[in-house]
């Protein structure tokens, strides 16, 4: 009887836990979509610090917080609340030593596989248009890579507390969940669907859902969140992946009908 109520308890933890991931699809859904509208889009262009890590206006400083606590606040909550335990994040005190051996063999992997592919596909379509945002500081990029390490995470771990003590395999499914909830959440954004239509702008989105799915394997095999951060950082750091950036640029009525400028040699 008490392991029955214990069992039910812990199911309805995961379930508040999932809930809770599905309140941050639903908020990034509608909030990328009304950014996509015209009027909406150009305000936000003034945010933008894409290029910077530091806001340079009052309202780029609430525009950061806003994102911060969306890719951050989320998951603490969770956590603080106890619907998610801070190992299915990868938190805590994970094992590093076997942890580091399979980060290493999973960093070589995706190192070779993307300098065979990714080296060449640049290359061949190094005449396309590039995004005119495709560009961003070294700081501000490893702050997006701690949101995305967050946010992935987030999902994951959501879809495994659910899924713990219903499936025997809840590792599996809640990461295989957890990347599929990335992958649609993604395709809900009107800009993200429209730079995959095109070529030039399609690079950041595709090394983006790249870098989800060796994040996801490298959960399996580590259980660690310092070390998928980790081989983020030095794939992102030693693998060639942007274009160069454009010297002019356009203005940014809507992301929906954001023109590239072609990259000057």
């Amino acid at each position: 009887m008490i392991e029955t109520i214990l069992s039910l308890f812990e199911s309805s933890r995961g379930l508040y836990a999932f809930v809770w991931a599905l309140v941050s699809f639903l908020i990034y859904a509608l909030v990328s979509n009304l950014a996509a509208l015209p009027d909406i889009a150009a305000r936000l262009g003034a945010l933008e610090t894409s290029r910077g890590l530091v806001p340079k206006t009052a309202q780029g400083v609430v525009f950061e917080l806003a994102r911060f606590g969306f890719y951050i606040g989320l998951p603490f909550i969770a956590l603080f609340l106890g619907w998610m335990d801070i190992r299915v994040m990868g938190l805590g005190m994970p094992n590093w030593a076997e942890g580091l051996q399979w980060a290493i063999i999973l960093l070589l992997a995706a190192w070779l596989i993307l300098m065979v592919i990714w080296l060449p596909y640049l290359r061949a379509t190094a005449d396309v248009a590039v995004a005119p945002n495709s560009t961003r500081s070294f700081p501000r990029r490893l702050v997006e890579l701690i949101y995305m390490q967050f946010h992935w995470a987030f999902y994951r771990g959501a879809a495994i507390s659910l899924l713990t003590g219903i499936l025997p395999d809840a590792g599996y499914w809640g990461t295989a969940i957890g990347l599929g909830m990335v992958y649609a959440e993604a395709l809900t954004n009107p800009r993200i669907r429209y730079q995959l239509n095109q070529l030039g702008q399609a690079d950041t989105v595709v090394w983006s859902a790249g870098q989800a799915v060796i994040n996801a394997l490298g959960f399996l095999v580590t259980l660690n969140f310092y070390l998928l951060v980790m081989i983020h950082f030095l794939l992102t750091l030693t693998v060639p992946h942007l274009r160069a950036a454009p010297t002019e640029r356009s203005p940014l009525a809507s992301p929906s009908i954001a023109r590239p400028q072609r990259a000057r040699e």
